[in-house]
């Protein structure tokens, strides 16, 4: 049997994958990574109460990796609670990438055992039927459309019509899946941002390799904002952007120096040949000029500190030394003789070595 559940050390079920020989969401389980880093991380819940020019249109999210369906339930289940509480949130149009839709088959068969896919479990029937899944009337009338893409990645990201406000990036590990996180599928993911606003990605890996591929494709890259931090992920996380200033936490040069000693630098399946230029343009990278910029304008606004006082000295107590008598010559005593050399002494012979014997007294 290829997938069967694995209780996690917080005590949660996630799913565990044989064919790759990893779990989904390992550590703190699938609903604490996909609540915590994905949704707040991303910040879908003000996004999907944002108002302003380009309001009207629904949020888009790439959920690259359905998986078990955790990440997508859980932006539903954001979506869902912004009507309970009567905010009135725009449109959400979930489009799920996937291989293949085994795992999201057994996640609806484990719904009870897993908990999160309980309440959804007619969505989810009905995406894995006819690909579609819609409720609240669908994303153009408020509510949420979850459309599901099968095959393979780049070729369905080539001919995916929408642009995404969010992108969940959630495939297994570059070491058990190192194509989809190559470079080439970066860019591709980059030229699926929005045009005319911000797109955020979001992903678990918090790897050297992975943060400079996604600098190369062309986003912003920093750690994802403290909420999500603070939201029950431990191991933190990496967030992407398009606009620079929707980084609370970004790169800084530091980084870039400890990327240099790193084992691994470059993203999956790089060659070698392509090292030296992609380290041309990853030092030319815009987010290193920005940080610069920041700093100097924080240094130039931020008031001079006020200096503190400097404590009086104690007095110096200065002791009274007697002086010094002069001295005083002795006319009446006789002046030292001079030596006197004596010619007509024989010379001192010198001391002639004994070969054979060394002058090193003998260990008793």
């Amino acid at each position: 049997m290829r997938y069967r559940l694995q209780r996690q050390k917080s005590g949660a079920l996630a799913v565990h994958d044989s064919a790759y020989a990893e779990t989904m969401h390992p550590g703190e389980g699938p609903w604490a990574e996909a609540t915590g880093l994905y949704v707040q991380g991303s910040g879908l819940a003000a996004e999907l109460c944002a108002r302003g020019p380009g309001s009207a249109a629904p949020v888009v999210l790439f959920d690259v990796g359905l998986g078990a369906a955790a990440n997508a339930l859980a932006a539903i289940a954001c979506h869902e609670e912004q009507r309970r509480q009567g905010r009135r949130p725009r449109g959400l149009r979930v489009v799920s990438f996937e291989a293949e839709p085994a795992g999201c088959r057994f996640a609806l068969e484990q719904a009870e055992a897993l908990g999160y896919p309980r309440g959804h479990e007619p969505l989810l029937a009905a995406l894995l039927e006819a690909g579609r899944a819609e409720s609240g009337g669908g994303a153009p009338a408020g509510g949420v459309t979850w459309e599901l893409r099968l095959g393979d990645f780049q070729r369905t990201l080539r001919e995916e019509p929408e642009r995404a406000d969010i992108i969940c990036f959630d495939p297994f590990s570059p070491r058990a899946n190192p194509e989809m996180w190559s470079l080439a599928t970066l860019e591709a993911l980059y030229q699926c941002r929005r045009r005319a606003g911000c797109t955020r990605l979001l992903t678990y890996s918090i790897a050297f390799g992975v943060r400079a591929g996604l600098l190369l494709a062309g986003f912003f890259v920093g750690d994802v904002p403290r909420e999500a931090s603070q939201g029950g992920i431990r191991r933190g996380g990496t967030l992407a952007t398009t606009w620079f200033a929707d980084l609370e936490r970004p790169l800084t040069p530091a980084w870039l120096a400890r990327w240099r000693h790193d084992r691994e630098p470059w993203p999956p399946l790089t060659p070698p040949g392509a090292y030296r230029a992609l380290r041309e343009r990853l030092l030319e990278h815009p987010q290193w000029a920005q940080m610069a910029g920041a700093a100097a304008e924080e240094e130039a606004t931020e008031p001079a500190p006020a200096r503190r006082p400097h404590p009086a000295r104690p007095a110096r107590l200065r002791v009274h030394r007697p002086e010094r008598p002069e001295r005083v010559s002795r006319p009446d005593l006789p002046e030292r003789p001079e030596r006197v050399s004596r010619p007509d002494l024989p010379e001192r012979p010198e001391r002639a070595s004994r070969p054979g014997r060394s002058r090193r007294r003998p260990r008793r």
